[in-house]
């Protein structure tokens, strides 16, 4: 009887064994496919070289894929982390300790901080192969001392996000991964579309949050909520881009759902949703018929400017609240 048991004993002990080696080697089989695809990529990107690229104030000659990459944009080190490419530095990225979703792009990568002044000095001792910007950018005033530092491509960033994500793919030769994330992002919009058809009597309003009053994410600069998913706004908006109201306003406004964001600029990153929660205790806020009907969605700060995880974090925010 006693060997029998210990036989039952070994058995499950063996069985115990034989699946951990199992689970180590599929796991580690798992990681060298990733990393031979990864290679695969990085393969292909360099042989595309050289190339000439077209760009907002002219074009640049890159022999090869450059590996020094200088973002003066934060918006620009969001399009290059999302084709899994990290400049060696960029402006503002103290974004990761505000934004969830930019974290997660960003984590282990390892950038210097040009803060959100960009430091001169860092960008000469670092000697980038290139720098990138935004056409929206004030820096673009300033185009030629930032190209006598380093060669200087800008951006066009009057085209949409899809648009700019496939312009900065050209640089580091990653188109094909640049159609593979649209084609996920006009997945995830066509998702979104489907839920926002069972709200088409209902308006919903996209605000940011700055703590004493609010900026309208007007439909026209920000096309995806409106034209793409077909959300319908209210009327009464203000005409002007970043155009701000105060809670008194949004009364007339009054929407049945409100999407809000952090001002990102603002935010404290201790407490991410504290310029939103200081409406709480307001009685106006509290008299709004979205707030009334519990159908006020906070968002990832990121999607108060039209960075690519922002239009991301924005849709899925859109399909997690209007979908349920």
């Amino acid at each position: 009887m006693m060997k029998k048991k210990l036989m039952g004993i070994f058995s499950v002990l063996l069985c115990v064994l034989l699946a951990a080696c199992g689970s180590t080697e599929t796991e580690e089989t798992s990681q060298a496919a990733a990393a031979e695809e990864d290679q695969k990529e990085e393969t292909e990107a360099t042989s595309q070289f050289p190339r000439t690229i077209q760009h907002v104030k002219g074009e640049f000659e890159l022999e090869k894929k450059p590996d020094r990459i200088a973002s003066v944009d934060i918006m620009i080190t969001d399009y290059l982390l999302v084709l899994d490419e990290a400049p060696i530095m960029s402006e503002g990225i103290s974004t990761k300790e505000r934004s969830d979703i930019f974290a997660k792009y960003a984590e282990g990568k390892d950038i210097a901080d040009l803060g959100g002044h960009v430091n001169l000095e860092t960008i000469v001792a670092n000697a980038p192969d290139v720098m990138l910007m935004s056409s929206e950018s004030k820096k673009v005033d300033k185009y030629d001392d930032f190209n006598n530092l380093a060669p200087t491509i800008v951006i066009d960033f009057s085209k949409g996000v899809r648009s700019r994500l496939t312009q900065i793919a050209e640089i580091v030769g990653k188109e094909d991964k640049a159609k593979e994330l649209i084609a996920e992002f006009d997945k995830q919009v066509e998702e979104a579309s489907v839920v926002a058809a069972e709200h088409k009597n209902e308006t919903i309003l996209f605000l940011i949050s700055n703590g004493k009053d609010f900026t309208v994410m007007n439909p026209k600069d920000f096309p995806v909520y409106y034209d793409e998913i077909g959300l319908t706004a209210p009327g009464g908006l203000p005409e002007e881009k970043n155009g701000r109201i105060g809670v008194e306003a949004l009364t007339k406004i009054n929407p049945d759902h409100i999407f809000i964001a952090e001002n990102r600029r603002q935010m404290n990153a201790d407490d991410k949703n504290g310029l939103i929660h200081i409406w709480n205790d307001n009685p106006v806020w509290q008299g709004l018929h979205a707030v009334e009907n519990n159908q006020v969605y906070t968002m990832d700060t990121l999607a108060s400017d039209t960075f690519f995880l922002g239009q991301i974090a924005g849709v899925e925010a859109v399909i997690q609240n209007l979908g349920k």
